[in-house]
């Protein structure tokens, strides 16, 4: 029997040379066509696909959000205790982080460039609703008297900040280390924040 061959994925392709360029040359300086090349594609695929480098940073800005809310489920589920709620989102960012280092630093870029730039109105959008759902948890534990009432932002800060500033900087971490390190930054982050 004569194994057939699969076309290749070109979605992802572009995807991932979308990624590529945007950690070499920057988000601001990589234009379709740099795109297009690393990819192979046509610029008529690249744009039956996504309508610009805009929704290509929000397609890839998703998938990391998905990863990282995989890892984290029992941040998500109501049901979760604040503080196996706050463990988890914490717990998950790291260990999603540390085993996808590259698209930590896209995201660290899109967060800073999607406040002042228009092409990036839909990663803004996303980044936004994050927050707001976040804050709606996060004040629904003030009320339940389980955390300090704090400014969203400041408890944000202290909860995940710490992660953030650790990813950025980690590089290769063992896999055997992983969930070690992310339980004592998911022990500090709770504890941060306790009532």
């Amino acid at each position: 029997m004569i194994a057939s061959k699969q076309p290749p994925d070109r979605r992802r392709q572009i995807l991932d040379a979308a990624l590529a360029c945007f950690l070499e040359r920057g988000f601001v300086a990589t234009s379709i066509a740099d795109i297009r090349s690393r990819s192979r594609a046509s610029t008529g695929s690249i744009y039956h696909f996504f309508a610009g480098k805009g929704a290509l940073a929000e397609a890839l800005l998703r998938e990391a959000v998905i990863g990282w809310a995989r890892l984290s489920a029992a941040a998500l589920d109501p049901q979760s205790s604040p503080e196996t709620a706050i463990r988890a989102s914490v717990s998950g960012l790291l260990i999603w982080g540390l085993t996808n280092p590259r698209h930590v630093r896209f995201m660290e870029e899109m967060r800073s460039l999607a406040s002042n730039d228009p092409d990036l109105a839909p990663v803004r959008a996303l980044l936004d609703d994050g927050q707001t759902l976040g804050a709606a948890q996060y004040a629904g534990m003030v009320a339940a008297g389980a955390v300090q009432d704090l400014p969203f932002s400041i408890a944000h800060a202290l909860m995940l900040g710490p992660s953030y500033s650790y990813l950025r900087r980690a590089g290769n971490i063992p896999a055997d280390q992983a969930d070690r390190i992310a339980d004592l930054f998911a022990t500090a982050a709770w504890d941060a924040v306790r009532a």
